[in-house]
């Protein structure tokens, strides 16, 4: 290689380095991650979109009583007009024949409407704010369920770093021991088989890093799906989380179904059923509403004359509708509106005691999650202990390298347990915190 291309090449890669750490994302806390959510993800557009249409129902209920405005312009062209008879002895001892009208008709009207009185309309206006009510819910709803994916996520993530560290750890160690134990080996003092039987255990950690990592990629992956992040982009989690204040846990036996969303949506939903049963009641009730007409007429045999020989009209009028049979289409309306109500009522009593089994529930599962969490804690502190003082003994030579294996296998178990007891304690944390309706305050702590 030329001197020149050898410095180029240099620069290139130190520039690449660069680049590189340029590019470096920071690591997002699970409160960014949530915020990005609440920002990019497109089930938050839908739900201010239905916010928008709920406003804009809002303006078609307001307009059927606001004055209604229509023109209408016809011409015709009678090419056989309609004769009519004067039966004979009138006005002649012969019936006579007469064809009244013009050929050509030119008619522009205009009309305005006003409604005065109709019921089921203002029924329609006092569904408008809880029809707003019920959209700004859902979109509650639908922020709780994005903290909620993202939290479970991020949680799933934290596990397999937390997997990551630990077999890093063991890593480290077992390449410690392994040269420790090609020394002695060289020197005769242990045999190979004792050797092996640790290059092997320090293989299968190192597949198990590999497997644990590949892992943590796919975690990543949906956790930028969850939060509306392109997988194109980069992110990483922060690593130093506070495991002893999250498992912090104050239980409160008590629970408020007003708290919760859906009991809120359902309630809203039978207050606009009773509106709707009411507006079918006020079907039955009579309409009052007035009128303004004015119009111009134009009419000739020839062509010509039928748009210059302008004749305006005009009139206004009251108008009052009484409904009085309908078939039975207005009364099978109404029961089946009613029937809606009912079921809704009914629904509601079943989801109550439903929130109350799913938050009984997940207040046990907790309890035994935290306790678990706890024991598996200890155990893995006792484990370590027993490994490390095992693993100085071996490097003595007072004890065998059965004893240290048997103590990296009870310190591995342990690991283990402590690792699936803390994705058991943050999973039944999240559901509890979400059947009391929760989620937000549980959330902000981290």
């Amino acid at each position: 290689m030329k001197k020149t291309s050898f410095w180029v090449y240099v620069i290139l890669q130190v520039s690449t380095i660069a680049a590189f750490g340029q590019q470096a994302t920071t690591p997002f806390s699970l409160k960014s991650c949530i915020d990005f959510a609440l920002k990019n993800h497109l089930s938050n557009t839908i739900a201010n979109n239905e916010i928008l249409a709920a406003k804009e129902k809002e303006k078609e209920a307001l307009s059927g009583y606001l004055p209604q405005i229509n023109t209408n312009i016809t011409f015709d062209d009678n090419l056989k007009r309609q004769v009519s008879v004067i039966p004979a002895g009138a006005f002649s001892p012969n019936e006579i024949r007469v064809q009244f009208g013009n050929q050509y008709n030119t008619n522009a009207t205009a009309q305005l409407d006003q409604v005065i009185y109709d019921k089921s309309m203002l029924l329609g206006l006092k569904a408008a704010e809880p029809n707003n009510q019920l959209a700004a819910l859902r979109k509650e709803q639908t922020q709780d369920n994005l903290i909620y994916n993202t939290a479970s996520a991020y949680f799933q993530v934290l596990v397999y770093v937390e997997q990551e560290k630990i077999t890093l750890e063991n890593e480290k160690k077992y390449r410690e021991l392994l040269d420790i134990l090609k020394l002695r080996l060289d020197k005769g003092v242990i045999k190979k088989t004792e050797y092996d039987r640790t290059k092997s255990t320090l293989n299968n950690i190192l597949s198990q890093k590999s497997i644990i990592q590949a892992n943590k990629a796919v975690a990543l992956n949906r956790l930028k799906n969850v939060i509306g992040m392109s997988l194109n982009e980069d992110i990483s989690v922060l690593e130093n989380i506070n495991y002893e204040g999250i498992t912090q846990l104050e239980r409160d036996n008590s629970l408020d179904v007003n708290d919760i969303l859906d009991y809120k949506i359902q309630s809203n939903n039978i207050l606009l059923q009773e509106l709707d049963v009411k507006r079918k009641q006020a079907a039955f009730m009579p309409t009052v509403s007035m009128y303004g007409r004015y119009g111009v007429m134009s009419f000739g045999n020839d062509f010509g004359k039928s748009f210059t020989n302008w004749i305006d009209f005009s009139s206004i009028g009251l108008k009052v509708n009484v409904p009085i049979f309908s078939g039975y289409r207005k009364n099978s309306q109404l029961k089946q509106s009613e029937i809606s109500l009912l079921n809704a009522r009914t629904n509601l009593k079943l989801s109550t005691e439903s929130m109350n089994l799913a938050f009984q529930n997940s207040a046990s599962l907790l309890l035994k999650a935290q306790t678990d969490l706890k024991i598996n804690k200890e155990n893995l502190t006792f484990a370590k202990e027993v490994f490390e003082s095992s693993s100085v003994e071996y490097q003595k030579g007072v004890s065998m390298l059965s004893d240290l294996l048997n103590a990296d296998y009870s310190y591995k178990e342990a690991q283990s347990n402590y690792v699936n007891s803390l994705i058991n304690f943050l999973g039944t944390r999240l559901e509890y915190e979400k059947s009391k309706g929760n989620l937000k305050n549980y959330i902000n702590q981290f």
